[in-house]
């Protein structure tokens, strides 16, 4: 009688342990679709927000983003990002005036090294040509609102703008 409630007992315990162990397999697909459809999204700072312009050029395109503003209570400036990729068919020396706000006049000129990895800062400068933006010179220690790096495949410009 003790035997048979301890193979009982025994049973039990390693059904439960391989259920323990395969349940993450099983619904693996149900946990993997709930965090897919809960709409959750990269935060713009990081992100840079939403392209609102591509400028096409020989070899390569620049994507205008829209501002990306801080939100209450968050310490920051407003920044517009500008990416260039891909990063590959870039010039060594890049050199545009770029239009960030729609009104057909280059609002800066961006001047960088395309040349680098992501794990190196890379050089470079922007120079507002209006009051509305501000001009930097990389690699910059202010933020993450005056950036010029290589990410991934592009190579991102973070212009601030001024807060008169």
């Amino acid at each position: 009688m003790a035997a048979s409630k301890a193979i009982l007992g025994y049973t039990a315990a390693g059904l439960t342990m391989a259920a323990a162990l395969l349940t993450p397999f099983l619904l693996m697909g149900t946990f993997s679709n709930a965090v897919a459809h809960a709409g959750l999204r990269v935060d713009e700072k990081y992100s840079g927000g939403a392209v609102v312009r591509t400028l096409d050029r020989a070899s390569y395109k620049i994507e205008i983003h829209q501002p990306v503003r801080p939100r209450l209570l968050e310490r920051g400036e407003t920044f517009v990002q500008v990416s260039f990729a891909p990063a590959a068919r870039l010039p060594a020396e890049v050199d545009e005036a770029v239009d960030l706000d729609g009104d057909g006049v280059p609002d800066v000129r961006l001047r960088f090294t395309a040349t680098g990895t992501e794990e190196t800062a890379l050089k470079g400068d922007v120079t507002a040509l209006n009051p509305t933006f501000v001009s930097f010179t990389s690699p910059a220690s202010e933020g993450i609102s005056r950036i010029v790096a290589r990410v991934g495949d592009s190579v991102v410009v973070r212009v601030p703008r001024s807060e008169k």
